[in-house]
């Protein structure tokens, strides 16, 4: 893949990760420090990844704007469903999820509010394009 992806990912990490139950843990503030493309870790449902050197990401560098964040929500708004299944490769452990001291109960109520409405939408079909609907539009 040539910088990042595959090349990006050092072979002991994903060694060490084959070979171990216990994933590694990570506080927000290990998080944070992270914020650099050539330094790029971000949290995906309170999971951690390093994506550090990736710049063949399919959307670009965009992926770096969220390095030492959580991107669950952007994630969510960008990506088709099944993509999460390519992350595995950029796992590296779990946040603690009581690190998180920058969310106060508003923030994490409006989180989970706009989640559940996504999941609702999502059982409801209003994320699948009708094939039908563009050609019509391509028509005219």
């Amino acid at each position: 893949m040539g910088k990042g992806g595959d090349a990006s990912i050092p072979a002991s990490r994903s060694i060490a990760l084959k070979s171990n139950d216990k994933a590694e843990k990570y506080t927000w503030a290990e998080v944070k420090k992270h914020i650099t493309p050539d330094d790029a870790w971000i949290v995906h449902a309170n999971k951690v990844y390093d994506v550090s050197n990736w710049h063949d990401h399919p959307g670009g560098a965009v992926i770096f704007t969220h390095a030492g964040d959580d991107m669950t929500d952007i994630f969510a708004a960008f990506h088709a469903q099944g993509s999460q299944a390519m992350m595995k490769k950029f796992y590296i452990g779990d946040l603690i999820p009581e690190s998180v001291e920058h969310k106060d109960q508003s923030q994490l109520d409006f989180e989970k509010g706009y989640r559940d409405l996504r999941a609702k939408l999502v059982m409801m079909g209003m994320f699948k394009s009708s094939k039908g609907y563009y050609a019509y539009k391509c028509t005219f």
